[in-house]
Formats: C-alpha cells, sequence, structure tokens
C-alpha cells in the first residue's frame, strides 16, 4: 500500500478536529488541551498543537500525530490508522506499489481474511435456505450486505481449496484459523506400511455454517463467527469462532465495533449484547451503538502486555458509560454480572437492560422494537439490578442481609469512588431496610477479607518516569527545548553558541554537540513543552536561558570535578599535572559561577 497517501491526509485533516472526536478539547491560547486519553488523570496535561500538528502528554509522555493517536486510541496499526484517516478525509487507497506476492506476511494474512469473507457472501447468495433463516429472523437485506453475513457449504474444502486457487497457501489459511490440519500416517492412506512417516492433512474449519465476520476498529476481517445451519443444532457447537491468530485476539475487539465506535462516541453510552444476531437487530432497531461478544471475550485490562488496548478499555475511552443487555436466561446474567464487575472495576457506570426471563434481544426486536427501545431507556444500574432480584427473592432481613453480602459487595469492592460507595451503600439500606451502618460496617469487614472476584489490571500506557534523573539532564532538556523552540530567536541562538564553545573549551572538542545529540529525538516534545511552560510570553526567556546555561555547566563542573576528586583519592602518588591544572580550573569556573549570582 503507497504511504505517499500520508502527508495528503494530513493536510486534509486537522488535527484538532481528528483528537476533538475521540476526547474533549477546550483551548488554551493557540493550542489546545484535554484530559489525557491514555492515563487516568484530573487536571489536564495532554496538549495539541495545530501549527506542529502534534499533541503532546505532560503527564504520560504520549506524543504524536493524527495516526499516532488513532493507532493508539483504538488499538490497531499504522495501516489501520491510515485505513481510518483516510476515510475521513476522502482519500482512495490503493495497492499502488504491492502485488499479492510481494506483499508482506501480515498484509497478506487480511488479504486472505477478506477473500474468504467474499467467498462467504457469494456462497450465501447460492443458498437462498440460508438467506430465508436470517429474513425469518428478522435481519433485512440492508443488514446482511453492511454486516457482510455470508455462508459456507458443508463441505471438507470450499473455502479452503478457493483461497488456495486465489494464491494463499495452507500455511496463511491454518495462521488465520480458517482450517484444521491433523497428522496421518502414510501407511494408513496407502503409503509404504514400513513407513513412519506422516503428513499433514487438513479440512475447514467453518462448514455449514451462516458466517459472520469480525472486523477490528478500522474495519478489516480479523477473524469469523459461524452459526450452524442446514443440519442439527448437537451434531457440533452450535456457534463456532475463530481461534486467537495474528491478526486476532479475542481480548482486544468486540463485534461489530466497527460500525458502533462512532455512535458510541456522540451518544455517550454503548449498549453490549451476547449474540450477532442480537447486534445486528439492534442495529436495525436504531441503536448504532450497540456491539456483541459473541466470538470475542472481555478483557479485565485496559490494555494489553503490549500497550495496545482492550475491548472493554477501548468502550471506556470511546465513553465510560456502558449498558449490558444479555439474555434474560440465568446463562446470560451471569455473563452480564462478570462483564459488569470488570466494567466497574475500569471506572465506567455500569446499566442493565432488563429483558424478561428466557428472551433475548432479537426476539424482542422483531417482535416490537419500541419494546427494546424501552428496555434500554429504563435500564438500572447493576446495584439496582441486583437489589431487586434481592427483594423479589425475600422478605427475610437475615437472608437479604447474606444475599447483599455474597452477592453485592463484590461489585461495591470494584468501585473506586467514595461519593458513588456511599451512595450504594444508602440504597441498599433504603431498599432492604438493613440499618445503613450496619451495612457500611459489614463491607468494611468484608473488604478486610477479601480480594476482589476479578482482578481488574489497569496497565498504564505511561512512560515510565524514572525518579532519580540527573539534575544535568532536566537542564539539558530544558535548555535544548527552548533551543529547538526559539530557533528563530538570535538572542537565545547566540546565547547558546557561546555556552557550546566554552564548554567544548573546558570539556573537549564537540562535547557540547555530543550531549545535544542525545536529546535530538525528543527535540519535537521539548520545544512543545518548552512552548506550553511559557504559554507563548518569552519576555523572561533571554533571562532564563542564561540561568539555565549557568546551571548547567555548574552541574557539569560538578560532575567532572567528581571524576577527578575520585582519580586524586584513589592514587594520590601519581597525579598527571595536567589532571591537578583540570581541578584548579574547574574550582575557579565554579567560584566564578557563583559569585555571578551575588552581583
Amino acid at each position: 500500500m503507497s504511504l505517499s497517501v500520508v502527508p495528503t491526509i494530513k493536510e486534509r485533516l486537522n488535527i484538532v478536529d481528528v483528537l476533538s472526536s475521540y476526547i474533549t478539547v477546550e483551548g488554551s491560547g493557540k493550542n489546545f488541551k484535554a484530559k489525557c486519553p491514555f492515563h487516568n488523570e484530573k487536571t489536564p496535561s495532554f496538549y495539541i498543537s495545530p501549527e506542529r500538528n502534534s499533541y503532546y502528554c505532560f503527564g504520560c509522555g504520549a506524543k504524536g500525530d493524527i495516526f499516532s493517536f488513532v493507532e493508539h486510541f483504538e488499538g490497531t496499526d499504522f495501516l489501520g490508522a491510515l485505513k481510518i484517516l483516510a476515510s475521513r478525509a476522502g482519500v482512495q487507497l490503493e495497492d499502488f506499489s504491492k502485488s499479492r506476492e510481494s506483499k508482506d506476511e501480515i498484509d497478506r494474512l487480511y488479504d486472505c481474511m477478506e477473500e474468504a469473507t467474499k467467498f462467504f457472501q457469494s456462497e450465501l447468495l447460492k443458498n437462498p435456505e440460508a438467506r430465508l433463516y436470517l429474513i425469518n429472523r428478522g435481519v433485512n437485506d440492508e443488514s446482511i450486505e453492511n454486516f457482510r453475513i455470508g455462508y459456507v457449504p458443508n463441505t471438507w474444502r470450499s473455502a479452503s481449496d478457493y483461497l488456495l486457487k486465489k494464491g494463499f497457501s495452507k500455511t496463511e489459511l491454518e495462521n488465520v484459523g480458517l482450517i484444521k490440519t491433523k497428522e496421518i500416517a502414510k501407511s494408513a492412506t496407502g503409503g509404504s506400511p514400513d513407513s513412519q512417516s506422516e503428513f499433514r492433512s487438513f479440512y475447514d474449519r467453518f462448514r455449514g455454517r451462516i458466517m459472520f465476520p469480525i472486523s477490528d476498529s478500522s474495519g478489516r476481517v480479523i477473524a469469523f463467527s459461524g452459526r450452524i445451519f442446514g443440519r442439527p443444532d448437537d451434531e457440533e457447537a452450535k456457534y463456532l469462532n475463530s481461534p486467537d491468530t495474528k491478526l486476532f485476539n479475542k481480548s482486544n475487539v468486540l463485534f461489530g465495533i466497527d460500525r458502533a465506535k462512532n455512535a458510541i462516541r456522540t451518544r455517550g453510552y454503548s449498549i453490549v449484547v451476547e449474540g450477532q444476531l442480537d447486534l445486528v437487530l439492534s442495529h436495525q432497531a436504531g441503536f448504532t451503538n450497540t456491539v456483541a461478544t459473541s466470538g470475542t471475550a472481555l478483557a479485565d485490562a485496559v490494555n494489553t502486555a503490549d500497550s495496545r488496548v482492550n475491548n472493554l478499555g477501548l468502550l471506556r475511552r470511546l465513553s465510560p458509560n456502558i449498558i449490558f443487555a444479555f439474555d434474560g436466561d440465568n446463562a446470560g446474567i451471569r455473563a452480564c454480572g462478570r462483564g459488569s464487575m470488570i466494567a466497574l472495576g475500569l471506572d465506567m457506570q455500569v446499566k442493565v437492560a432488563v429483558l424478561p426471563a428466557g428472551e433475548d434481544p432479537a426476539d424482542i426486536i422483531k417482535k416490537d422494537s419500541e419494546i427494546w427501545k424501552n428496555i434500554i431507556k429504563n435500564s438500572v444500574n447493576i446495584i439496582t439490578f441486583y437489589l431487586s432480584r434481592i427483594n423479589n427473592d425475600t422478605t427475610e432481613l437475615r437472608i437479604r442481609g447474606r444475599k447483599v453480602r455474597e452477592v453485592i459487595f463484590p461489585y461495591l469492592a470494584m468501585i473506586k469512588s467514595s461519593i458513588e460507595l456511599d451512595s450504594y451503600i444508602q440504597e441498599i439500606s433504603q431498599t432492604t431496610g438493613i440499618n445503613q451502618k450496619a451495612i457500611s460496617d459489614d463491607f468494611q469487614d468484608f473488604l478486610k477479607v477479601h480480594t476482589p472476584t476479578i482482578q481488574v489490571k489497569e496497565v498504564s500506557n505511561q512512560i515510565k518516569k524514572d525518579e532519580s534523573v540527573p539534575r544535568k539532564t532536566i537542564l539539558l532538556k530544558r535548555l535544548f527545548g527552548i533551543y529547538h523552540w526559539q530557533k528563530g530567536n538570535k538572542d537565545i541562538s547566540n546565547l547558546v553558541e557561546n555556552f557550546s564553545k566554552s564548554i567544548n573549551e573546558v570539556f573537549g572538542d564537540q562535547y557540547f554537540e555530543g550531549m545535544h545529540s542525545e536529546h535530538v529525538d525528543e527535540s519535537d516534545s521539548l520545544s512543545f513543552e518548552a512552548e506550553m511552560w511559557y504559554g507563548g510570553k518569552i519576555d523572561t526567556l533571554s533571562r532564563d536561558v542564561v540561568e539555565l546555561l549557568l546551571n548547567t555547566e555548574e552541574e557539569l563542573i560538578k560532575e567532572r570535578l567528581v571524576i577527578i576528586s575520585n582519580k586524586i583519592n584513589s592514587s594520590p602518588d601519581s597525579l598527571p599535572k595536567d589532571l591537578i591544572k583540570e581541578h584548579q580550573i574547574l574550582t575557579q569556573r565554579r567560584e566564578h559561577i557563583k559569585n555571578s549570582r551575588l552581583k
């Protein structure tokens, strides 16, 4: 894929417009600021510079342009971000420079999944029974096309034969989870009975199923979930999902996220359902902010080990408000409970859509979409949901108290806000009739002996800060930041040039340039930091630079004197004369710096 479109996309898209579609920003002089989406903070430390077309967070060190932001925010790779931003900019992406044969491994795997999707779509058109099943379940033609729903025949190798003819290898089909392989002895298939060698047979993972593609946030197909069709439901698993692959991690994505993410941002909440048809019909009913867990797995951390955002972590970035709308049976309630506990641990506001027992969203919407709208409208917070169930189960205070401890306390333990906790304890008291202080005391006792049922891991993307950064490094970074920011300022340039000459005279040729080169990769963020620090006001800049130069030189001298002193102490009888002379010169220079401050 040609990268020549990158500058065009940057020219067409304003960084403030792009980032403000993800996060709330406010003006700060000629720049903009926001609460950083990549770490928890109360005071905005995330700055956006339209002039530089970049952003920088002083809290965690996150920095970059529109591409790195979309990559980081949506948990995608560069090509995924490129696809998202190209679509937004109205730029066509074409495979200018690469034939399929010359593409790298990952590109070919994406191509393989795309070709498989097209094959399944074409097979659905050939199978009126499968299409009729979808229509009877309430899925309209537009949704079949939009969600790229397909069908795979009940044969051993229909999909793999098609893809092999398209030029993909068996290894690639296995790497994306489309085939399964097994070792078979040659003698079992007509080979020499004395031969112990084996060969690998393979067959399609998905056979006789209605196929739902699972896409990443940029819309690239990365996995499939297949619903059995045309044979008894008990013959195999009703639903079969892709395994984890190089493209697909069950914890990184939710079914439908590519189509729901914009609506989640604009509406301010997400709806999480279980099944594919639940999602498709919810979108048909107008709730395009719906995602589904089918074929995926809710993750109990914001980020993966390699700092890519997980599925609930992405939902939280899009909106902290979430409604779980799982089936009304016991399995659905258990799944809802687990998902709610993870979401609470991620500091989300969790509600539950209360469905009639034994019904799922797809059935309800097919009957009457207005009922579904009312169910979503009347969703209740997770604590209220379980309190209602406890109250309906028993009127005896003692049993209610035990149920509150067993069922509700584990959820309360995941809540981080003391104010929220207090309000929930009040609600529990008012609803159950149990004394509020007794609930509060019992909950504190519960916390002492119970660890959270689910250990939610808040894996930060922050750059680790070394608490013992040398003062010299801090001073140099600030100095180089001002230097790069004020490149056109002759006064500043002259000050730094004169300083570099004197430093090189004392510490050796190119010494200053060597220090500068160590921080050259940080020049953009350091200059951005300097600009934000001064807020555009440069009245005191020259005076500050002089002070920085003196402090930096003082630190360099102090560092060098320690080295010389150690050498003197280790071998006092055989000291080179030049070392003694250097010690005297540096000591005199340090005294001169001190005296200059007294004037």
